[in-house]
């Protein structure tokens, strides 16, 4: 009898580190692994003395662009510009001029980010009113017609001068929202 039980034990100590092994081999099972899908990082394309011009699904002109030179990257769908000079004229009566020493046209080319010594002026065709906006950062969502930064800001116009930490600037409505400490000079015109 007890040889019996000597085997049964035997027989479940066996089927246990069956058990075990499988559990552990069925982890390392290594399978066909994914391919990775080639990543090409380099540039497609490259223009010196490059200018776009836009125009809307009117066909009227949305914007021009200007740059030293452009240089497209694949991947992320991303261009990269030097010394930018946009001018946007989506909302009529109102340009609005931004220049930077840096940019990069988002994918879709819709929207830009602009950098170092960032200027952006609009003029009031109708009545001469001129707001200058002076950062280090600043991205403009074109169809929208809004440019947002996070950075210190110079607001300067024909009445006053404005510092705060971040803005949005709507060109259609000729708003402009400051984030974070606002200080500001202002003179009535006479």
């Amino acid at each position: 009898m007890p040889n019996r039980n000597l085997i049964i034990i035997a027989f479940l100590m066996l089927i246990l580190v069956g058990v075990g092994y499988w559990a552990y081999d069925s982890k390392l099972h290594v399978g066909v692994q994914k391919k990775q899908p080639l990543v090409r990082e380099n540039a497609d394309y490259y223009f010196i003395d490059t200018r776009i011009i836009q125009f809307n699904k009117e066909g009227k002109l949305d914007y021009t662009l200007v740059s030293d030179s452009i240089t497209h990257y694949p991947h992320n769908d991303t261009t990269l510009l030097q010394t930018p000079h946009l001018e946007n004229f989506s909302t009529p009566g109102k340009p609005m001029v931004a220049d930077a020493l840096y940019g990069k046209l988002l994918p879709g080319n819709e929207d830009i980010e602009l950098w170092d010594d960032v200027v952006m002026t609009q003029t009031n065709l109708g009545n001469g009113s001129h707001v200058r906006i002076d950062t280090d950062f600043m991205t403009i969502y074109s169809e929208k017609g809004l440019a947002v930064t996070d950075r210190p800001v110079l607001i300067t116009n024909d009445t006053g001068r404005t510092r705060a930490i971040g803005m949005e600037a709507f060109f259609e409505e000729s708003l402009v929202k400051l984030k974070s400490r606002v200080r500001g000079f202002h003179e009535p015109k006479p």
